[in-house]
């Protein structure tokens, strides 16, 4: 996968079909969800979808609805863990609709560091007001 290619005037996703692209046609490098490879341009949608599609595909034969759906979400959460770190478990459990524990298995699984504390609510109110006083 590839974040290095050319700026381009529209970038359309291989698998979805959606474009996105400058609103006065510009060229534009590639946005930063997306990615390139051998098999085309991908939205964070569609490699979101294929991350899950790969776990399934190496699911056991005669595996259950229930198990097939647990791969899936593991799939998913591991691509999410594997593409921003950075981003606290509860963070990318949102965006997976998952749980924060969930991720955090995920993360040992992977063998990646922990992820960054959540910001209590003390102290997103606390930078709340000091860029409120910025202003």
């Amino acid at each position: 996968m590839s974040r290095h290619v050319a700026a381009a005037g529209k970038w359309t996703c291989a698998c979805c079909g959606v474009s996105a692209s400058r609103i006065d046609g510009a060229p534009a490098p590639l946005p930063d969800s997306w990615v390139s490879t051998t098999e085309g341009v991908f939205c964070l949608t569609c490699r979101r979808q294929r991350a899950a599609e790969a776990a399934l595909d190496a699911a056991p034969s005669g595996c259950d609805r229930d198990a097939r759906a647990k791969l899936r979400r593991a799939g998913l959460i591991e691509f999410e863990v594997r593409r921003t770190p950075e981003r606290t478990d509860g963070t990318i459990a949102k965006a997976c609709r998952s749980s924060a524990v969930a991720v955090a298995a995920a993360r040992r699984r992977l063998q990646l560091h922990e992820g960054p504390a959540p910001v209590s609510d003390r102290d997103r109110t606390a930078a709340h007001a000091r860029v409120a006083g910025r202003r």
